[in-house]
């Protein structure tokens, strides 16, 4: 039996306030606004923080947001909510947050995420992008305990990393004892996280599902074979086997993802809220 311990020992455990806010009931029916506010208004440095992505993300405005209320009323509470966690995990990781693993871990994440949300429009299951975009940032996060378990551990994988999810898992088995699903289901939990986040950390990718969250992780692993494949002009033969059951339960076709290949990265570097998601992650 593996011992988790070991790599989640690794991990920066989750700030009171974002545990909170992710208790919450998804339709405040118990939780007004104003509580929302005085629960984040405990960290100064995260409300400063939402209320500059906040006004990114609504740009349109000709008045620019100054209190935490009114960027939660705009925004809803699932968006304030991802944006909670969003930069509670950018600053849980800044001392880590120059090395090229980390760079490329948190671009694949926010790419990741971005496209996950676009793909919840696209399947009419827009009642789940925020879930989406949250799922999509957090899928990983595995990755980040066996990559700080063992000081250069990780490099052999880098090869294989998001581009062949069974490889990786084996490779990843063989020299830390454990896959970065497995530890990435067993971080969500010890971090409180609702079952359907640690379900789409330990099963995406997966092509026999046994989560009732089956919708989401298969949004998430279709974003995150995507990501990988952005900078190819065309869907391999084996690209597309991979896909092929995630598509065929999603009802989705394989031609409709050729925007992702053709026009998704170009619009998504004109969103201001994707560029102050890389500059929270100090992706260049």
């Amino acid at each position: 039996m593996t011992n988790y311990d070991k790599f989640l020992k690794n991990i920066p455990i989750m700030p009171d306030v974002s545990t909170k806010i992710l208790s919450f009931a998804e339709d405040l029916a118990e939780v007004s606004f104003s509580e929302l506010e005085d629960l984040i208004s405990l960290d100064p440095g995260l409300t400063a923080k939402i209320l500059k992505v906040a006004n990114s993300a609504l740009y349109a405005r000709q008045q620019q947001i100054t209190r935490l209320q009114t960027a939660i009323s705009l925004m809803g509470f699932k968006a304030i909510k991802s944006l909670v966690i969003l930069i509670t995990a950018s600053n849980m990781f800044q001392k880590s947050a120059l090395t090229p693993f980390y760079k490329y871990f948190w671009q694949h994440s926010l790419i990741t995420a971005f496209i996950a949300k676009k793909l919840s429009e696209i399947t009419g299951q827009q009642r789940l992008k925020e879930e989406a975009f949250l799922a999509g940032l957090l899928h990983d996060i595995g990755q980040l305990a066996l990559y700080e378990s063992q000081a250069g551990g990780y490099d052999s994988i880098m090869e294989y990393i998001n581009q062949d999810e069974a490889t990786t898992c084996k490779m990843e088995i063989s020299l830390f004892g454990a896959d970065h699903l497995s530890v990435g289901r067993k971080i969500m939990e010890n971090w409180n996280f609702p079952s359907i986040y640690a379900d789409v950390a330990g099963e995406h990718g997966n092509a026999n599902i046994q989560s009732t969250h089956k919708e989401l992780i298969v949004l998430i692993s279709i974003a995150d074979i995507l990501t990988s494949v952005l900078h190819e002009i065309e869907f391999s033969p084996e690209v597309q086997k991979y896909l092929h059951p995630f598509l065929l339960y999603s009802g989705l076709e394989l031609k409709k993802l050729n925007y992702f290949q053709e026009q998704f990265m170009i619009d998504l570097k004109e969103d201001p809220l994707f560029q102050e998601c890389r500059s929270l992650f100090r992706i260049n």
